[in-house]
């Protein structure tokens, strides 16, 4: 165990590399009772918005590294990993923005599993070396929330930039 403590210790540590390699580092890290230095751990590495629809869900993603995903209800995946469309690395570093203002007010989640997600509620969430800091709620009571609206509509703006180039379809306004 230790040997595996070892390497992930180094990936996390090693410069450069995607922001997936860096969480999934310290997912394990954390499992293995290790946690992030306090000037790490509420690193933004990634922003999520998650909402239910049609028995099934949207799932947003973009990751300090500049890379997206999409993956939409119907089963369609959009994966953006060399971005270099200006206007959607600028989305994606407002929404981190946001994701880093957040952060300070949402402690991580720490049991293994997250809470259902049912029809009609949203999740916003935050990724970070300490783990994933979140809250979710009804829509709307959620949107109610300023930060947490801006964060909504800041995952919306990037959504809208890449879901035309990726699945071929204009976003409905």
């Amino acid at each position: 165990m230790e040997t595996a403590i070892g390497i992930w210790t180094e990936v996390a540590a090693r410069p450069g590399l995607e922001s997936r390699h860096y969480l999934q580092a310290w997912t394990f890290l954390r499992q293995a009772g290790r946690v992030p230095d306090p000037d790490q751990a509420k690193r933004v590495l990634g922003v999520i918005l998650e909402m239910p629809i049609d028995g099934a869900h949207d799932v947003l993603v973009a990751y300090e590294d500049g890379s997206s995903r999409y993956l939409n209800h119907s089963g369609q995946v959009a994966i953006l990993d060399d971005v270099s469309m200006e206007n959607i690395q600028q989305a994606i570093q407002a929404w981190l923005q946001i994701g880093r203002f957040l952060v300070e007010d949402i402690g991580p989640w720490e049991r293994p599993q997250l809470p259902e997600l049912p029809p009609g509620h949203v999740r916003i969430m935050i990724l970070t070396p300490s783990g994933p800091h979140f809250g979710q709620g009804p829509q709307q009571q959620v949107m109610a929330d300023r930060a947490a609206n801006a964060f909504i509509q800041s995952a919306t703006a990037l959504l809208q930039l890449i879901v035309p180039i990726t699945l071929g379809k204009p976003m409905p306004n």
